[in-house]
């Protein structure tokens, strides 16, 4: 039977590659832990050229779209939500997403 799902990139907008993102344990513990519970592989998050974005990107693959489509959502919610406690304008953006399916 035949999976459909895609690939993403997540670029999450106003956190910098500084000294408080870098010393600030609590988020990066939190962050790891969210990575290593989300159901689906994340291929590598970090920050671009410009250090102005943080990037994450990953597969996701399910029965249907619709369920692949409700796993992302989930996960970008969360990882919102770990943002949001640390930093005051996050803003997350999808900036590729291609979908496929398997056969």
């Amino acid at each position: 039977m035949s999976k459909k799902g895609f690939d993403f990139r997540l670029e999450i907008e106003n956190v910098k590659d500084d000294e408080e993102f870098n010393n600030n344990k609590t988020l990066i513990e939190e962050i790891k832990n969210l990575f290593a519970n989300t159901p689906f592989p994340l291929e590598g998050a970090g920050f671009c050229e410009n250090r102005q974005y943080l990037i994450v990107s990953g597969q996701v693959c399910r029965e249907s779209k619709k369920e692949a489509q409700a796993e992302y959502t989930i996960f970008k919610e969360k990882l919102l939500r770990i943002f949001k406690k640390y930093y005051k304008k996050i803003k997350l953006n999808d900036i590729f997403v291609a979908y496929f399916t398997t056969r």
